[in-house]
């Protein structure tokens, strides 16, 4: 009867512990709102360089590469983006991009950036959106929704239906109508 009561309590034991591990609610990430990531990342940096130097630099609290689709989804990112070329007045100086998402389609280096999207160019330029698609090839960054852009010299604008511009954002060209006004960056 010993043996038994000896088994008994180890399996009472163990239901318990099982039963208080499974009672362990997991915390809901990023990754389950991407299917089918053959890679995960999670609060990560990565680096690139072109004949030398730094191109960019990403930091990105989570990351998942979809290897069927050829795309790299990034949470909570920040992106450093250099400029190479040695005749223009910004070489080495980076284009900074925060955001809540960004979806990297590599084949064609184009980015979907969204959530509360944050652009920090050389001499002081920045723009507000919720939404800005950055197109590697053509370097340019353009949206269609709201955006403000704030120029160097503290003068603000809003294009109401978006913007058209380059990554230093210093040739912006406004979408419908522009006004001016006032905001904290």
């Amino acid at each position: 009867m010993k043996i038994y009561s000896a088994a008994f309590i180890c399996i009472f034991c163990a239901l318990v512990a099982c039963r208080r591990e499974s009672a362990f609610i997991p915390e809901l990430m990023h990754g389950d709102q991407v299917k089918g990531a053959d890679a995960t990342l999670r609060n990560f940096t990565a680096e690139a360089f072109r004949k030398g130097a730094l191109l960019w630099k990403i930091a990105a609290e989570e990351g998942y590469i979809v290897q069927v689709r050829d795309e790299t989804i990034l949470f909570n990112m920040r992106i450093e983006y250099f400029e190479t070329d040695r005749k223009s007045r910004d070489f080495g100086k980076a284009t900074v991009v925060t955001a809540k998402k960004g979806h990297l389609q590599q084949g064609n280096k184009f980015m979907t950036i969204s959530g509360d999207v944050l652009v920090e160019a050389p001499h002081g330029r920045k723009l507000k959106t919720q939404e800005i698609f950055w197109d590697e090839a053509k370097n340019s960054l353009y949206s269609n929704v709201p955006v403000t852009v704030q120029d160097g010299t503290g003068n603000v604008l809003t294009g109401t239906r978006g913007i058209v511009t380059d990554r230093s954002l210093s040739r912006t060209v406004f979408k419908g109508g522009v006004g001016a006004g006032s905001t904290n960056f």
